[in-house]
């Protein structure tokens, strides 16, 4: 009998667990949740009730101010965007006075040089992408200005010059992006044949003079020089 007593004290025990710990923790969370509730149609009922005291002057007066500060955010935006546009385009002229010799171009890294290139099309006015290093379907750079597309071919080239297959591939490239012109670029020269190919193509031949005009052109356009 001693033992069966001891036994049911220890199921009586376990009850009084049971609901002394997640019993009491649900009933807390209800009873928050029940006045997080009633603070909410709370706020609301307030609220309505402070809607209908408002009067059409101060209608006026909250549609305006409401529109006033929408103009006055964008305004904020507007010159902030401006000022980061500037100190790119100052970073980019200083790079342009750093890298943009025809020698140096012509040591540096190919993928470097396309970037370099992509810079200059950018203070041109053009939204620039340069392309994967590989398999880029004969096209370096990819250029936008409103809805037109452009693409750049870019050769480092410190002596081969660039002849008419290479031309006439780019040639392709421009048709299968439908592209409304394309830019080639070397440090190099092109072949007679090259350039006799382009005479009615939407295709601008630039060589490393060419480049060279390229670059002053752009930086005497934003106020510097080489």
């Amino acid at each position: 009998m001693a033992r069966k007593r001891y036994r049911n004290r220890g199921r009586s025990k376990g009850s009084t667990q049971l609901f002394s710990g997640p019993f009491v923790l649900i009933c807390l969370v209800l009873f928050v949740l029940y006045h997080v509730f009633l603070g909410i149609l709370s706020f609301f009922d307030w609220l309505w009730h402070g809607i209908e005291k408002v009067t059409v002057t101060q209608w006026v007066l909250i549609l305006a101010f409401i529109f006033v500060s929408i103009i006055f955010v964008k305004k904020v935006k507007s010159n902030i965007r401006q000022r980061s546009r500037e100190e790119y385009e100052r970073a980019l002229r200083e790079k342009l006075k750093i890298e943009g010799h025809i020698e140096l171009l012509k040591k540096s890294d190919p993928f470097d040089f396309e970037r370099f290139i992509a810079n200059v099309f950018t203070l041109k006015g053009y939204e620039t992408t340069v392309t994967r290093k590989t398999g880029d379907g004969g096209k370096d750079i990819i250029l936008r200005k409103g809805d037109e597309i452009a693409i750049v071919e870019c050769k480092r080239y410190n002596s081969p010059k660039v002849t008419r297959p290479e031309i006439q591939k780019f040639h392709s490239a421009i048709l299968d992006t439908r592209a409304k012109e394309g830019f080639f670029i070397t440090t190099g020269v092109f072949t007679k044949p090259a350039v006799i190919y382009v005479v009615d193509k939407p295709i601008h031949l630039i060589n490393g003079e060419g480049l060279r005009q390229l670059i002053a052109e752009v930086s005497d356009k934003l106020g510097t020089s080489d």
